[in-house]
């Protein structure tokens, strides 16, 4: 049995407001046609010479007051199919964030940002003004063609038959029109258009320093402005496909009158003294008037639903990609020593990056993993912190496989100072705190010390309470990462991962970090990836990590007697640190 759509499981949450939603809409719609008839019932006073007030007066307020209660209504349904809409809108974006938190890295190599900010924007924006506004239009537009050919039928069989001729024929071509831009999967690609349009959008805006520098414009980035034409020509082969059928469905849709008009004179012609049909064709003349609005909503509402749905199933995409599989269980670390066991992994299958690595780290030990660019290093922490899951053997802390633990209990005793800094557009405070919620502010300013960042701090305006962002100050890389450290600093694991954090530090700032290191590592099992040898060459333990393997381990004076690669990387960082511009 296939699962049901996202918007059917969310809908079926909010089924009560939305069926009153349906329920008001359709007497919405039941109540606009008490105005024709009201016409109706005043056009016929005059045509028997009743020229009353009181007649007229008791029609005119009872059109008045069906108008009335039809827009009430129908404000009533809408507001009910918003409220349904917000929170829907709502709960899909929570549940699509927390899913995407839960997933193996590897998926986000597989789509961009650009990719998954679209479909968390668009698609979903389209989901709620979907539900919020055609949902209504839908039930109306339904029971509008119901009640009008019921009714229709009713009074003259035949002035109902020509009535609906002009409409079922704007339906055939509408349908035949959808038909041929489904079967062309017109709106798949139109949704793959507007996500590499947007995906390489998102990659030209943040090469901005790189556009401005070497003045280069949009058709420089050969992705992006295909993209674009893409894009363009879809829409514009789309628009041109649909242009003379459309026409033709609207001309239809919008001339039952022309069609009524000449069959009821022909009918008078041939009963001149019969006042009722003369009174009935009077009736269907103003009825038809009147079903073009009808008719057009419920073509929009069919042409949404085909766009909506595509992103509908986006949106399923992203909840059908299964998370890092968690075992419920109370399991804790015995300790904080890490250990690879025969550890093999790869991104894409058949192209290892890592070859049955083996290595241990003792408790509370400071530890370095170095090699060439591309050797597996950053792969190594990154298994550590379960962003992936090996293809074979199994990784320890304590004794324990950090499969047998969930993912909060290994990111409770793991921490990890990433290259690059991420620093949300919040205050300094809040940004510091994210490593302990419910940290005090005198244990913020605690850490930030520690990490040799409250001096810069207290001399903004706002100290702790500055924002980061747009709206605030933008800080340097150095000072971003001493953030970063006093983030680590406030979690306080027992383990510590440093990816390269001083790579992109100034002497001044490197001096800094070097210093808020220092705070951090004590007592802690440590693993610095480090690409400037001489910032580590009193660790415990150096690891060689080379092509996906460990090709020696030892300190540094042992690898410099025994390690061919260790010394040619020491050799060339000995080497660059007395390099200068001439």
């Amino acid at each position: 049995m296939k699962d049901e759509s996202v918007l059917i499981r969310y809908i079926k949450k909010k089924k009560g407001l939305l069926t009153v939603s349906g329920i008001l809409a359709t007497i919405s719609t039941v109540v606009q046609f008490i105005p024709f008839y009201s016409i109706y019932k005043i056009i016929e006073l005059l045509m028997i010479g009743d020229y009353s007030a009181s007649g007229m007066i008791h029609w005119s307020l009872v059109s008045m007051g069906s108008v009335l209660a039809g827009v009430i209504l129908l404000y009533a349904s809408s507001m009910c199919s918003h409220v349904a809409a917000f929170d829907i809108l709502y709960e899909i974006r929570m549940d699509i964030l927390q899913h995407l938190s839960k997933v193996s890295m590897g998926y986000f190599t597989r789509k961009s940002s650009g990719q998954l900010m679209k479909i968390i924007d668009q698609c979903v924006e389209k989901m709620e003004s979907f539900i919020a506004h055609q949902i209504p239009d839908i039930v109306s537009a339904l029971i509008f063609p119901l009640v009008y050919i019921g009714l229709m039928l009713k009074i003259d069989w035949r002035l109902g038959l020509m009535s609906l001729v002009p409409l079922f024929l704007a339906v055939g071509i509408y349908s035949y029109l959808m038909g041929n831009t489904m079967k062309n999967n017109k709106v798949k690609q139109y949704h793959d258009a507007l996500e590499a349009m947007n995906s390489n959008g998102v990659e030209y805006v943040r090469a901005m320093p790189a556009v401005k520098v070497f003045g280069l414009s949009v058709g420089n980035f050969k992705r992006f402005h295909q993209s674009i034409k893409d894009y363009r020509n879809l829409v514009m082969d789309w628009s041109n496909g649909f242009r003379s059928g459309y026409v033709l469905f609207t001309t239809l849709i919008t001339s039952v009158v022309l069609f009524v008009m000449p069959f009821g004179a022909f009918l008078i012609s041939q009963s001149p003294q019969d006042k009722t049909l003369s009174l009935t064709v009077m009736m269907f003349i103003i009825l038809a008037s009147g079903t073009t609005g009808p008719f057009m909503k419920l073509m929009y509402a069919a042409s949404t639903f085909s766009n909506v749905n595509e992103g509908v199933k986006r949106v399923d995409e992203i909840f059908a990609e299964a998370p890092v599989i968690e075992k419920e269980t109370t399991t804790n670390f015995s300790g904080n020593g890490i250990s690879f066991e025969e550890v093999s992994f790869a991104y894409t299958k058949g192209n290892p990056v890592l070859k049955k690595v083996s290595f241990e780290l003792q408790p509370n030990t400071m530890n370095a993993l170095v090699g060439p660019s591309g050797g597996g290093k950053s792969t190594i922490a990154q298994l550590l912190l379960r962003f992936y899951d090996p293809t074979e053997g199994a990784i320890k802390i304590g004794g324990t496989d950090i499969r047998e633990v969930t993912i909060d209990t290994l990111m409770r005793d793991v921490s990890f100072v990433f290259q690059d800094v991420t620093l949300f557009n919040d205050t300094i405070a809040a940004n510091i705190r994210m490593g302990n919620k419910n940290a005090s502010l005198e244990e913020v300013r605690w850490a930030a010390q520690l990490a040799r960042c409250d001096e810069f701090i207290q001399a903004l305006e706002n100290g702790y309470d500055t924002m980061i962002g747009e709206q605030g100050v933008f800080l340097s890389k150095g000072e971003a990462q001493r953030i970063s450290i006093a983030r680590a600093l406030l979690k306080n694991s027992p383990i510590l991962v440093l990816d390269e954090a001083t790579a992109y530090a100034d002497a001044e700032n490197e001096v800094y970090i070097q210093q808020a290191i220092s705070e951090l590592v004590k007592g802690k099992t440590v693993l610095i990836i480090a690409h400037r040898l001489w910032t580590i060459q009193h660790v415990d333990q150096i690891l060689v990590c080379d092509k996906g393997e460990i090709q020696a381990a030892g300190t540094h004076d042992e690898l410099l007697v025994s390690n061919p690669l260790y010394q040619k990387l020491w050799t060339i960082n000995e080497e660059t640190k007395d390099w200068e511009v001439k």
